[in-house]
């Protein structure tokens, strides 16, 4: 259950030397999900994001909608609805979706920094018996960011 490069991807803005650092851009990371056959309750932990991971945007789309009601939320193991609440996805239309951006209740709604890492979940809630939803994580591990150097050295 872990993604990690060996770098943060990046991309020359501007002709320099291989090595160095002017004229580089740091890219952000993609991941994509889906959950399909939603019926009843569930909690799926996808992702482990490796430390000093920095989540800037986290959506979830209803591909399929869920009956009953179906609740979905995205955060982590110990916060379930740390970038998208109960309150932001209304699961009853296909098409609609949610974002932790402009979030009024999420924890993490203007981004999430992981510190220590941690296990991404997405929380099925309420009763539905048919559904399904996919999403996008964008972020950056700013470990490898680190490990390739700074852009500006501020000592």
């Amino acid at each position: 259950m872990g993604l990690k490069q060996e770098k943060q991807p990046e991309i020359r803005f501007d002709k320099v030397g291989p090595n160095s650092l002017a004229g580089i851009s740091y890219v952000p990371k993609v991941i994509a999900f889906k959950k399909e056959s939603i019926s009843g309750t569930s909690n799926d932990d996808f992702w482990a994001a490796p430390a000093g991971t920095f989540i800037t945007c986290a959506l979830v789309r209803i591909d399929a909608l869920l009956d009953g009601s179906g609740v979905i939320t995205l955060g982590t193991d110990g916060d379930a609805d740390a970038l998208i609440d109960a309150t932001d996805l209304d699961t009853s239309t296909v098409g609609n979706s949610a974002s932790n951006i402009g979030s009024t209740t999420a924890a993490g709604a203007v981004g999430l920094y992981l510190k220590d890492g941690d296990n991404i979940r997405l929380a099925v809630t309420g009763s539905p018996t048919v559904g399904a939803v996919s999403g996008v994580i964008i972020y950056y591990e700013m470990e490898a960011i680190e490990d390739r150097g700074f852009h500006f050295d501020l000592t």
